[in-house]
């Protein structure tokens, strides 16, 4: 059976791919439930390893459902059928495919493919990004025959590294809060269903997810100190590779994360304050500098070019041909006061739209009630106690400092350049993940906290 794309040729569906998928899963439940016996004696959180990764790879399965028989076509199935032409071409000509897989987007390069191998799509080979996106998919379509399904979940079971390492990461540092953490980080419906099929955002949620473990190793001197390091350049360079404005979020919330606990292991509170200055500067210095190191690799996100390009989309995104799917903060300068001017109405976006009210179809409509509980469960942590007492917890930790940082900066970032519904909820799950594990720590913490105001202002949950 074949399955048309709308954009460029056919998605196949082989009747065999059913029983190997059923292998596929059976054998995860059985080596993941091993994994899982063995490791519960001592960590009874990994009684949610298997059960994430589960999650994982049905979320990627109902992804590419939706691209392929709800929207009928996509970046996913682009990115897919593009990688057809390469694995083809694996078979066809090895040298030429050697030539093609470790080669450039150019028109001499493309015309490696033929007839036989069927050409990729220029529009996707000659953009570095996306055909960096092909070739990480070509791999997993060697493995499983060409097969949309199965390299889907292969892909969810593969970057569910990145999830997991970071589960294990907050559990190491709030213990007592493993069932909500798992929650926040491998259970949050967006997360598991745009972040685990063939698109950029699985692979980009993985690597973010790597760079902050690698971080917090780091920070916390644990494990081997040139692997940490590795870890976290080679997180760098897939996510400039693929989304290099993420980087721009992640590099100043990384330095505020290593100055910051830095501080707070300073004693002398007169010493404490003199540090503090020379922190922000060296954090702005810092970001500066190597943000410009990598002006190359940052392309349209450069440092001279972010806002340009954070407005140029904004008005794109609001246009008629992404029928209407949209919203509008309106438009802005490219200033730093023109994107500053927008700052609550993007973040607004950014951490809590679609609405429930802003849906205009079920994918939307799930979206919305997502974020519903998003909004609910941040409402009740902002007004559990006095901002005083709010803003104390969150400065005497910083793991929980820099997740809001990053969040709200993410927030902020994806709100302004991302006037439409569609590209908004996958845009943002590299933050909600941190979110709302900031936000669900928070909330247990504060509900402990008795504030004397003539009544017991504990939360109920």
């Amino acid at each position: 059976m074949y399955i048309y794309s709308f954009i460029y040729g056919r998605i196949p569906i082989e009747f065999w791919e059913l029983p190997a998928m059923l292998l596929l899963l059976l054998s995860v439940i059985l080596l993941g439930g091993r994994i899982a016996r063995q490791k519960m004696a001592f960590a009874p959180h990994y009684r949610y390893f298997t059960l994430g990764m589960l999650a994982k790879i049905f979320g990627g399965l109902f992804f590419g459902c939706i691209y392929i028989f709800y929207y009928k076509h996509g970046d996913s199935t682009g990115y897919y059928e593009c990688a057809v032409a390469f694995t083809k071409l694996f078979k066809y000509d090895f040298p030429a495919f050697l030539e093609a897989y470790f080669g450039a987007g150019t028109v001499e390069i493309k015309s490696l493919f033929n007839a036989q191998t069927g050409e990729p799509m220029m529009y996707m080979f000659g953009e570095d990004k996306a055909r960096f996106v092909i070739k990480l998919t070509v791999p997993f379509l060697l493995v499983t025959g060409g097969s949309y399904f199965l390299s889907t979940a292969l892909i969810a079971i593969v970057t569910y590294s990145g999830l997991w390492r970071l589960y294990l990461m907050f559990v190491s540092h709030f213990p007592q809060h493993a069932s909500r953490l798992a929650l926040a980080i491998l259970f949050m419906p967006s997360v598991i269903c745009w972040g685990s099929g063939i698109l950029k955002d699985s692979f980009t949620l993985a690597a973010t997810c790597q760079f902050i473990v690698a971080t917090n190793n780091l920070i916390n001197k644990k494990g081997s100190r040139l692997g940490n390091w590795l870890l976290l350049i080679g997180a760098g360079y897939f996510v400039v590779s693929i989304k290099a404005y993420i980087l721009l979020i992640l590099l100043p919330g990384t330095l505020i994360w290593y100055f910051y606990d830095g501080i707070l292991r300073i004693r002398n509170q007169l010493l404490r304050v003199m540090v503090i200055p020379i922190t922000y500067a060296l954090i702005i210095g810092g970001s500066y500098g190597v943000l410009s190191l990598l002006d190359d690799r940052l392309g349209r996100f450069s440092i001279d070019s972010a806002l340009e390009t954070a407005s140029v989309t904004n008005r794109d995104l609001k246009k008629d041909y992404y029928e209407g799917n949209s919203f509008d903060i309106g438009d802005f300068e490219p200033t730093l006061s023109g994107a500053l001017s927008k700052f609550p109405a993007a973040t607004m976006a950014g951490l809590f739209r679609p609405f429930v009210w802003d849906a205009k179809n079920v994918v939307m409509l799930l979206s919305g009630l997502e974020n519903l509980f998003i909004l609910v469960m941040t409402l009740l942590v902002l007004f559990s106690v006095k901002p005083r007492v709010l803003l104390k917890v969150i400065m005497g930790n910083p793991i929980i400092l820099y997740c809001l940082f990053f969040s709200v900066l993410f927030g902020f970032m994806t709100g302004l350049t991302t006037s439409n519904f569609g590209a908004l909820v996958r845009f943002k799950i590299p933050m909600i993940p941190l979110y709302m594990s900031a936000i669900m720590v928070l909330f247990e913490q504060l509900r402990s906290i008795r504030v004397v105001e003539g009544r017991d202002k504990r939360l109920i949950f």
